[in-house]
C-alpha cells in the first residue's frame, strides 16, 4: 500500500507470493511493492483452475487481512462479522467476478442466520490507503526462461487520490488532472446479503477485466447498528490465471487503464 506523503510514487522491492502458508515463487524486483500490493498479487501461476470457472488467482486469499466488525441486530443480539474468500475468480466478459463471504456469528462463535449484511467498496482507509499502478504487461523471454507467462512491468505506483476516503472529488485531490478520483469507481458489489444457516452472506464484486492487477480497493461489511466499525479487507483486483499463461493472446489487462508513463501527474 502507499502511505501518503504528498503523491510519492514508487518503491521496487523483491516480494514472494505465498499459497497456503508456503512460498510458491519469488517474482523479484519486477513486482512493485508500491501499494505494498500486500494483498495477494495477481501474478500468474500461483493459483489453480476449476472445471466450472477455469479460474484461479494467487496466494491463500486476496486480502491483506481483515478487520472484525461488531454490530447489534434489531433483536439486540450482539454479532461479530468477518470477511473471507478463496483463490478463485469467474470470467463473465467483459467483467471478472470475485466472491467474498461475510461470516456472522454471535459472541460464542455460533452462526447467526437471517442477518442482513451491508457491503460497500471503498477506495481505501487510513490503514490500507490503496492506490493504483501504471504500466504494461510484456511477453517473457523464450525458454528456458521461466515462468512462460505475461510479465507485469509497472512504470509508476500512485497514491489513492481520494485522500480523505469519502469518494468525493475534493479541490486538491485530482492529481493527474482527469476530472476523476483514481482508483475509486472501477468495481461494484451487491449492496446487501442475508446470512444463511451457517452464518454466511455473499458479496460478489464485479469489475471490467482491464482493471485487474492495477488497482487496490477495500471491501467492508457491517450489520445492524450505525456507527459500528465494519469488517474490512483490502485487496488487489485479481486476474484470471489462464489470461497470464496464454502467450498467443494479450490479456485484457495488458495495459494499465491508468496509463503507462512514469509519472502519477498525468494519464499518459
Amino acid at each position: 500500500m502507499i502511505y501518503r506523503t504528498g503523491h510519492q510514487d514508487v518503491i521496487v522491492l523483491p516480494i514472494a507470493v505465498h499459497k497456503a502458508g508456503e512460498i510458491m515463487k519469488s517474482h523479484g524486483s519486477s513486482v512493485v511493492a508500491a501499494l505494498l500490493f500486500a494483498a495477494t498479487l495477481a501474478i500468474a501461476g500461483c493459483g489453480s483452475d476449476t472445471t466450472g470457472s477455469n479460474s484461479g488467482l494467487f496466494g491463500p486469499g486476496t486480502g491483506t487481512g481483515t478487520t472484525t466488525g461488531t454490530g447489534t441486530l434489531p433483536s439486540g443480539q450482539v454479532v461479530l462479522v468477518r470477511l473471507g474468500t478463496d483463490n478463485l475468480i469467474q470470467s463473465d466478459p467483459p467483467n471478472y467476478k470475485k466472491i467474498w463471504v461475510a461470516l456472522v456469528t454471535d459472541t460464542n462463535g455460533n452462526p447467526v442466520a437471517g442477518a442482513t449484511v451491508t457491503f460497500a467498496l471503498r477506495s481505501g482507509s487510513a490503514l490500507d490507503p490503496g492506490g493504483y499502478l501504471k504500466g504494461r504487461y510484456v511477453l517473457p523471454p523464450p525458454p528456458p526462461f521461466l515462468p512462460q507467462e505475461w510479465r507485469q512491468i509497472p512504470s509508476a505506483g500512485c497514491a489513492n487520490e481520494d485522500a480523505d476516503f469519502n469518494d468525493i472529488l475534493g479541490p486538491t485531490e485530482d492529481f493527474n488532472g482527469n476530472g476523476l478520483l483514481d482508483p475509486p469507481g472501477v468495481s461494484g458489489v451487491n449492496a446487501t446479503g442475508v446470512s444463511d444457516s451457517f452464518g454466511f452472506a455473499l458479496a460478489t464484486i464485479a469489475y471490467p477485466q482491464n482493471y485487474a492487477t492495477w488497482a487496490q480497493l477495500t471491501l467492508e461489511a457491517r450489520t445492524g447498528a450505525s456507527g459500528v466499525t465494519p469488517a474490512t479487507a483490502a485487496f488487489v483486483l485479481p486476474g484470471l490465471a489462464s489470461d497470464f499463461s496464454t502467450l498467443t493472446v494479450s490479456p485484457p489487462f495488458v495495459l494499465s487503464p491508468f496509463g503507462q508513463s512514469g509519472s502519477c501527474a498525468d494519464t499518459l
